[in-house]
């Protein structure tokens, strides 16, 4: 059953904030409850879904073994990509999707450009019920992005630069470093479909303790990654 628009205040403070940051809400409301509901199922979860074996050295164009010899213990290779994970993270995973399992898509992965994306009404992540949702989140970032070009060509992008794109960064940076800490650890497992449950793919996800910035910046959001599973 899709999914429909509330009229709820949070609804439309969400909207809004989302649009600000230039994140497609309902797009974003839509993929964020199958992870829910599928959260670590290798075929089906939306986030976080790491590749196989096989399919991340091919992707690499070298074996595993041969690229952990290289790089392992290298602090150049892994600050690289922890800054390409930090700053380019998020936007990738709008436009692309990128760690989702092919399961979780409505229909065949696309090979188009954007085919795969947030943004586009006929993505591979919607039901076509879904388009005039879709649609609506996109006008909310096209308003956004003409009030920025707008604000930018007035006082200068320079300006806008400093007053928009560094705090957005910033915002950026938390939203991939929380939601990765969450769903990433030795200790936490994936499951094939047969061997999932609501109740296992829920609980293999990390509560992480991130002292006074969590408790008084974030309000505990980080500290209760679990619950907010179990009871979303």
């Amino acid at each position: 059953m899709a999914f429909s628009p509330s009229t709820s205040l949070n609804n439309i403070l969400g909207f809004f904030l989302h649009s600000f940051l230039l994140t497609p809400y309902f797009s974003w409301q839509s993929s964020h409850r199958r992870h829910h509901i599928y959260a670590n199922n290798l075929s089906k979860d939306h986030n976080y879904v790491p590749p196989q074996r096989s399919q991340y050295s091919a992707s690499i164009f070298m074996e595993i073994n041969l690229r952990e010899d290289l790089t392992e213990d290298s602090p150049v290779a892994i600050i690289l990509r922890i800054l390409i994970q930090q700053i380019f993270g998020f936007p990738w995973h709008l436009a692309t999707n990128i760690t989702a399992s092919e399961g979780s898509l409505h229909k065949p992965k696309s090979t188009s450009v954007l085919g795969n994306s947030y943004f586009l009404l006929h993505s591979t992540l919607f039901r076509p019920e879904e388009a005039p949702l879709i649609l609506l989140s996109d006008v909310g970032l096209g308003l956004v992005a003409f009030g920025l070009w707008y604000t930018g060509a007035a006082i200068g992008f320079g300006t806008l630069a400093l007053l928009y794109l560094q705090p957005y960064m910033w915002v950026n940076h938390w939203i991939v470093a929380i939601t990765y800490l969450h769903h990433t650890h030795p200790s936490l497992p994936k499951f094939e479909s047969e061997a999932w449950t609501f109740l296992k793919g829920a609980t293999a996800t990390m509560d992480r303790e991130f002292g006074l910035v969590g408790r008084y910046l974030f309000h505990n959001i980080i500290e209760y990654h679990v619950i907010h599973h179990l009871f979303s």
